[in-house]
């Protein structure tokens, strides 16, 4: 029997911004008065991944601001490529009255943060567990094949999305988990339980009016990114794990190389694994030399 939804995992509801009469939502986690940090979800997900960061956020003084990007979760869709990302980006930070701000970017939602460096209120860019753009380093064939499957005939991704989604939702949440991870995350603030549940419910609200926003996604990251690694005009720290089936390992080190001004902290976790261990540190963003 699938496992029962308890008050404390319904999300709150988000705050949403009129982008020229698109829906834009995001959700605010850790300090409201602290120094802001945008987070950049992965594919698939959502902004409830960013209550997994929710107590460091709030030890650290981070306000951290979780936005859907368009046509996932509460954000209403739109043909949106990277490139696009910033000035949605730039509109969340601007309803906060963030002068300045840092960004961090989880699994696929590397290149949508690096692409903020243009956003001049940016200081500072973090990666973990970043996946790099085609040809950086090696994926696995069930990523290619559904970048391949997104870019070239979306109308049977889309549909093998929504089969996916229903599979996953008659599944406990620890299936969900078992995406994203070879062992139980270590987090002293929640539970197995809780975070396998979070998980379950950022997986399944990436999709929730639809699979447009995820296929996509899926179709921009399986080509060309319009962002220049050379270009990038901030400081960015990078976070890999050494035990990341989703994520090949030495994709860290290959961004690191080609991004200006880059510090690489490997650790020995896996994919979702990294974003908990190195929470803390994540958040803060690159220390100055």
């Amino acid at each position: 029997m699938p496992a029962t939804t308890t008050a404390s995992d319904r999300p709150a509801d988000p705050e949403c911004l009129d982008r020229d009469g698109r829906r834009l939502a995001y959700a605010t986690y850790g300090d409201p008065a602290g120094r802001p940090v945008l987070f950049c979800h992965g594919t698939p997900g959502s902004r409830l991944l960013g209550r997994l960061l929710d107590a460091a956020a709030t030890e650290r003084g981070i306000r951290l601001l979780a936005p859907d990007r368009p046509g996932i979760g509460d954000s209403e869709d739109a043909d949106r490529g990277i490139d696009d990302w910033p000035d949605d980006a730039a509109a969340v930070l601007d309803h906060v009255d963030a002068d300045e701000a840092g960004v961090l970017g989880f699994s696929g939602g590397a290149p949508f943060a690096l692409a903020c460096h243009r956003i001049e209120a940016v200081e500072s860019v973090t990666l973990v567990s970043g996946t790099g753009p085609p040809g950086l380093a090696d994926v696995g064939r069930a990523q290619r094949a559904m970048g391949a499957l997104a870019r070239y005939a979306p109308w049977l991704c889309g549909p093998l999305v929504r089969v996916q989604r229903r599979v996953l939702a008659r599944q406990s949440p620890r299936a969900a988990l078992d995406l994203v991870a070879r062992e139980p995350p270590e987090t002293d603030t929640l539970s197995t339980g809780e975070v396998a549940r979070l998980v379950k419910s950022d997986v399944l609200a990436a999709t929730a009016n639809g699979p447009a926003g995820v296929v996509r996604e899926l179709a921009l990251l399986a080509q060309s990114w319009p962002v220049d690694l050379g270009d990038v005009s901030v400081p960015v720290s990078v976070f890999q794990g050494r035990l990341d089936t989703n994520v090949a390992p030495e994709t860290g080190a290959a961004l690191a190389r080609r991004l200006p001004e880059a510090t690489l902290e490997r650790v020995d976790s896996d994919h979702l694994g990294t974003l908990c261990v190195t929470a803390g540190r994540a958040l803060r963003g690159p220390t100055p030399v």
